[in-house]
């Protein structure tokens, strides 16, 4: 579709030229021969630009422009005169004017103006789309669950998103812990600045602080130049910071001095940095815990908590995985052949009695096998991952597969789960034997005879607690 131009000024020769010139170009032109009459053509056709000259009998071209901003102010105005001044130019850009050209009009220069105006409006759309997949990636439409627990996560996510408090996002791997941070980024006031992500986890010590606040150059072998930190890059926006819980204890404490003072230094640097963002970050494991065994500073522990947000693992919100199931069949059918109402109860039933210890991460990716492999318009059981299919899940979430056997050895299969238990115990309680032998059901002293059993631990160096 071509774009419409208005082109108004009193001369007919200069509008006969331009009309000329710019039709064969793909612009549909109109002209008008005064103001008046291009406020009337306004009302019946919609341009997207107008060309006007500014001296002009009955209106000025700078009384149009004013009237256009005022009542249509998604059109775009270029203004022309003989009397090429600065005073002219500059007013007509202060009432809103896109350009402002002399004439004789150049057509190589009308030509390059339109050129300029149409690249910028092509930007100017791809930002608006941009934002509205930002919105709708990380709009709460992304965090799905009608469940009670996740209501309440939503209540308060809608309640904390136009503050600046820190907040810290607490859950195990694959519940959507960086859907939640952006949420919390994308609707706040903050949405037009920079969300700048880091994940802590997969740097070592001297690049995660360099990753961190920046460094300058020769500041450490490799340092060939200086460089921003991502804290400089998300100025007037928010960071997120995954996986705190790996941060090492100096690391921390530097840190620490961002959260309180929103100020640092460069790697090698002298010069103090402040900035003003807002930090959002996320661990998969209880920093309490980790404080308890002096792997995680206190004051930074308080520095994060101020408002904490808990995401529950898949299994402990079974009854969203029907609307889970749908979200993720519409976004990976793309011949659009899968009917979702068509998904068999025995499908559904699987689907919920499966722990998913890789939690709704693993859900997508099984949804993404399931739709590979359908040739239909239903999703069968036999579409799913084989784990999935034939693994039978204890009331622990302890997953057992007996799809590759031909037969089992009943005492070593019990001897070796009875194991696989007591190890998954220890790591959720961090050795104290207290704590495990309550979430066990066990007697202390029986847990501490299994564990030493299975050679688990030497007596020595089983905690009590």
């Amino acid at each position: 579709m071509s774009e419409r131009i208005l082109i108004v000024d009193d001369d007919s020769d200069i509008l006969d030229h331009l009309d000329a010139c710019l039709t064969p170009a793909g612009y549909e032109v109109t002209q008008a021969g005064d103001g008046e009459k291009a406020l009337r053509v306004l009302k019946k056709i919609s341009p997207s630009i107008v060309i006007t000259d500014i001296c002009m009998p009955k209106m000025s071209g700078m009384a149009l422009l004013k009237e256009i901003k005022k009542k249509y102010p998604e059109i775009d105005v270029i203004v022309m005169t003989t009397n090429a001044s600065i005073e002219n130019a500059v007013e007509a850009m202060i009432n809103g004017a896109f350009d402002y050209i002399p004439k004789p009009i150049s057509v190589e220069e009308i030509t390059m103006k339109l050129d300029r105006l149409r690249k910028i409006k092509k930007q100017e759309e791809e930002n608006v789309q941009l934002r509205k997949q930002l919105h709708k990636k990380y709009g709460f439409g992304s965090i799905i669950g009608k469940s009670k627990i996740m209501q309440n996560l939503f209540d308060k996510i809608q309640m904390v998103t136009d503050s600046d408090t820190t907040v810290i996002i607490q859950g195990p791997s694959g519940t959507g812990k960086e859907l939640v941070a952006g949420a919390l980024h994308y609707n706040s006031p903050r949405r037009n600045g920079p969300f700048i992500k880091v994940g802590c986890g997969i740097f070592n010590q001297e690049i995660l602080e360099s990753e961190l606040f920046g460094h300058e150059k020769g500041a450490f072998t490799g340092a060939l130049r200086n460089r921003p930190g991502r804290f400089e890059m998300a100025d007037g926006g928010s960071i997120f910071l995954d996986d705190v819980d790996d941060i090492p204890i100096s690391t921390q404490l530097k840190l620490l001095r961002v959260l309180q003072e929103r100020e640092f230094e460069k790697v090698g640097g002298e010069k103090t940095i402040k900035v003003n963002v807002r930090v959002i970050a996320a661990t998969k494991v209880d920093l309490k815990k980790l404080v308890v065994q002096g792997k995680f500073r206190e004051d930074l522990y308080f520095r994060l908590k101020v408002i904490p947000l808990i995401l529950p693992p898949l299994s402990d919100r079974k009854e969203d995985i029907p609307l889970l199931l749908k979200h993720f069949i519409e976004k990976y059918n793309k011949k659009k052949t899968i009917v979702f109402e068509k998904t068999p109860a025995d499908v559904l039933k699987t689907l919920q009695r499966y722990p998913w210890p890789g939690n709704i991460r693993e859900l997508e990716n099984a949804v993404e096998h399931a739709v590979t492999f359908c040739q239909s318009n239903t999703l069968l059981l036999e579409h799913f991952p084989e784990d999935i299919i034939h693994s039978h899940p204890l009331e622990s979430g302890i997953l057992v597969n007996f799809s590759e056997e031909d037969s089992i050895n009943f005492n070593k299969a019990v001897q070796s789960l009875e194991k696989t238990i007591l190890e998954w115990a220890w790591g959720k309680e961090s050795g104290h034997q207290g704590s495990m032998a309550q979430m066990l059901g066990l007697p202390r002293t029986t847990l501490r005879d299994k564990l030493i059993t299975h050679n688990l631990l030497s007596k020595k160096s089983v905690r009590k607690g």
